[in-house]
């Protein structure tokens, strides 16, 4: 009779998990060798958090479960900052932490947490395995992960429970890992947001996180293209319009540009989302402006209720609306030409920057890699520009942390999507606040060959939040960092580095870097003067 941990350890290969990520512990050695033996590979990270955000990429792409790995206590603490990613950015992940052994739980303290009511406040369900129908209790969990919206779940393994026999159950069936697929919308409300679309005279799209990138594509550029409208997208969404096509107007959701962009949006008179989903969004305009929704699931939330929502599978409800008749629009001639004209006004740097533009640093970028680059960008200065300056013509080829907006994520996305895509290139732009938490993983991308280009936007400062205490009248302070020379960093652990303070240096490290077969992390010297042109309302 298997144990507990085999038992858990074949549920996940037999589910189609071929590798996880974590940083164990003597309490989960056991689930270790069991998945080992199992086939699945283990990937050893520096810090439990990279293997959360890896586990998140991964669920992300593949549209099921990456599975993390941590010990009890202060391991499973330090990997709650990537499982509370997954949740906000609703991606499906399986983090699977040691407890302490039950025969010692009613008299030890030493690392003793209720680690199920740790993880409950951001995860879709949290257990502790008991030996009992492991099997079942898995793939229900695992269920769980894809069931919209997607989401992570917890399970805790205690070290005894580990090792004992797995005591199955008889009589319940055994339990599909695939959801119930979304039905159709009711056809109420479908006819209410027609009627909304027939009314509206400037109706402005916008595209959100709540799309399938695998399944939804053709239907929404079809949409688009109905609507004849200006076409917004969140960051978690890019790609799903090529960012070249003539409706894409932008970025929204509290990136650069924010107030041009809210200014466009002021003057539609209907904005319909299109997987539009809130928790992308740092502001309330969704809620102070008239705007009907299509999705797969409610965006209702709180006292915020949409004008009108179709709540179905996003396909269907999209080609019904489409064969209704589209009224003429009001908007004027040119009004997309004279609203990019006017973003790129306040994305360009206005006096010649002392060192690398953040702005011109990264179309700098998107003109050196390939159309096919997948980019993984951090947060803080570094995402409000990239979100904005970098193009991007598919989906999953932009990653980035919305919902939660956790800095120290893009590194382990990069890690994460070098393994999904081997043979496509991958970028990681990440700052300098971003890069000191995460460096370290430079090792690992050595030992385990996973080869990307990293380029670090060194401003030695959290210039976002430096921004801020401007516009509040506060001295800039607790946001300055020393002098620290990451490309020499990076080098000490194995990788090529380059530090850059020029356009021409830039290229010269990115064109030879592209064509080595090791990590590579560019140091870019950037002048942080523009940010303040970004957010002329930075809260």
């Amino acid at each position: 009779m298997p144990t507990c941990a085999e038992v858990l350890a074949r549920t996940l290969k037999d589910a189609g998990v071929s590798r996880m990520f974590g940083l164990p512990g003597g309490e989960i050695l056991d689930f270790l060798e069991a998945a080992r033996r199992a086939g699945i590979r283990f990937i050893l990270t520096r810090h439990e958090a990279t293997a959360a955000f890896m586990a998140d990429v991964t669920g992300q792409i593949q549209r099921r479960p990456g599975v993390c790995v941590a010990t009890l206590g202060p391991g499973a603490v330090n990997m709650t900052l990537g499982v509370a990613n997954a949740y906000l950015d609703r991606s499906p992940v399986v983090a699977i932490t040691a407890a302490l052994a039950r025969a010692r739980a009613p008299h030890a303290t030493h690392q003793q947490l209720d680690l199920n009511a740790v993880y409950r406040p951001f995860t879709k369900r949290a257990i502790t395995l008991d030996g009992e129908d492991t099997e079942g209790k898995v793939r229900e969990a695992l269920r769980a992960t894809r069931a919209p919206r997607m989401g992570p779940v917890h399970i805790a393994l205690p070290s005894d429970v580990a090792r004992g026999k797995d005591r199955p159950s008889s009589a319940a069936p055994r339990l599909g890992l695939d959801p119930p697929p979304i039905g159709p919308a009711p056809t109420d409300a479908v006819e209410r947001v027609a009627a909304a679309l027939a009314a509206a005279r400037r109706p402005l799209v916008i595209l959100g996180l709540d799309l399938d990138p695998h399944t939804d594509v053709a239907a929404v550029r079809a949409f688009v293209e109905r609507m004849d409208a200006p076409t917004f997208v969140t960051p978690k969404a890019k790609g799903m319009l090529p960012e070249d096509h003539p409706l894409f107007g932008g970025v929204c959701a509290g990136v650069a540009g924010d107030g041009v962009i809210l200014d466009l949006f002021a003057r539609a008179d209907l904005l319909v989302g299109v997987g539009f989903e809130p928790v992308e969004s740092d502001k309330l305009w969704h809620h102070t402006m008239p705007l009907v929704s299509v999705g797969p699931v409610s965006i209702a939330a709180g006292a915020f209720r949409p004008r009108a929502e179709a709540v179905g599978d996003v396909p269907t409800t999209l080609a019904e609306l489409g064969r209704r008749p589209r009224p003429p629009h009001a908007w004027e001639p040119g009004t997309l030409a004279r609203f990019r004209e006017d973003l790129q006004r306040v994305l360009r740097p206005v006096t010649k920057p002392k060192g690398l533009s953040g702005y011109e640093l990264t179309r700098a970028l998107r003109a050196l890699f390939p159309r096919d680059t997948i980019l993984a960008t951090d947060v803080g200065s570094i995402k409000s520009i990239t979100s904005q300056a970098w193009t991007a013509y598919e989906p999953l080829t932009f990653f980035e942390s919305n919902g939660l907006s956790a800095m120290s994520y893009s590194f382990p996305a990069a890690m994460a999507a070098r393994l999904e895509f081997p043979a496509r290139p991958v970028l990681c732009t990440i700052g300098d606040g971003g890069f000191g938490m995460t460096h370290a993983e430079v090792e690992t991308c050595v030992r385990e060959r996973i080869h990307f280009v990293t380029v670090v936007y060194n401003d030695s400062a959290l210039s976002l939040i430096d921004v801020a205490q401007q516009h509040r009248g506060y001295p800039t302070y607790g946001v300055r960092y020393g002098p620290v020379d990451f490309a020499a960093v990076a080098a000490a652990m194995g990788a090529w580095s380059r530090r850059v303070e020029t356009p021409e240096a830039l290229e010269s490290a990115v064109r030879e870097g592209l064509g080595l077969d090791r990590p590579v992390v560019i140091e870019a010297i950037v002048d942080p003067a523009e940010y303040a042109a970004h957010h002329p309302r930075a809260r």
